[in-house]
Order: structure tokens, then sequence, then C-alpha cells
């Protein structure tokens, strides 16, 4: 049975388009090399990727510090420092890595080491 005219139309137009778009993918290709063998810059997209600058936690409670975080769209890690000379409020954050001021990708995590004061029957002053 032969194929109909629309068809047949159709295929060949279809076909017509991706060789029109290869052979213009394939021009810029070739343009672009000898210009970039003279050394010239050649212009390609490039992604701007957003950078989040990790604010300062150190001395503040932990649970202002996490609101600090979230809001800055950064994510969160935890650890626990048994200050058993209760040289620090409880529950302060005494370090945090990475630094303060340091540029990092949004939602990296930051990772705050708080201190935490002795179980009853130990007491601080």
């Amino acid at each position: 049975m032969p194929t109909p005219l629309r068809t047949r139309l159709f295929g060949l137009t279809a076909a017509a388009t991706a060789v029109l778009a290869l052979s213009l993918a394939t021009s810029a290709t070739a343009d672009a090399a000898p210009a970039a063998s003279r050394g010239a810059r050649t212009t390609q997209s490039a992604q701007v990727q957003a950078t989040v600058i990790v604010p300062n936690e150190v001395g503040k409670n932990v649970g202002v510090a996490i609101n600090d975080l979230i809001s800055a769209g950064l994510g969160l890690g935890f650890r626990e420092y048994h200050d058993n000379v209760c040289d620090y409020a409880k529950y302060q954050v005494i370090q945090q890595s990475p630094a303060a001021g340091t540029a990092v990708a949004p939602g990296a995590v930051v990772t705050l080491t708080f201190a935490v004061r002795p179980a009853a029957p130990w007491q601080c002053p």
C-alpha cells in the first residue's frame, strides 16, 4: 500500500529540519575552533552558582544559632561538648565548622559544637 503524500511530506520536513539543525551546530563548532586556537575567548554559557556566607554563631545559644542557619539556607550538624568544669553557658555554641565568613553552597552543613552541663547530681556553681 502506498504511503500517503501528507505522511511523506511530514517525514521529509522533519528530516530537513534535523539536517539544518546539525549543520548549524557543526558550523558553530567549526567557527569556534579556529578562534580558540588563536587564543581568543569563546563565549560559553556558564552557570553562576549562588553562595551563602556562613554567619558567626560562636557565643550564641544553640537555639538562636539554629534559627540563624536555617534562615540563611544552610544545613545543620551538631556536636556536644561535655563541659564538666562549667566554662561555658548551658547550650552555648563554642565552635563552628566551617568558620564564620566562609562562602559555601546553599544547603551546606554547618556543624555547631555546643556546651552541655553534667547530669545531676553534679552541679555547676
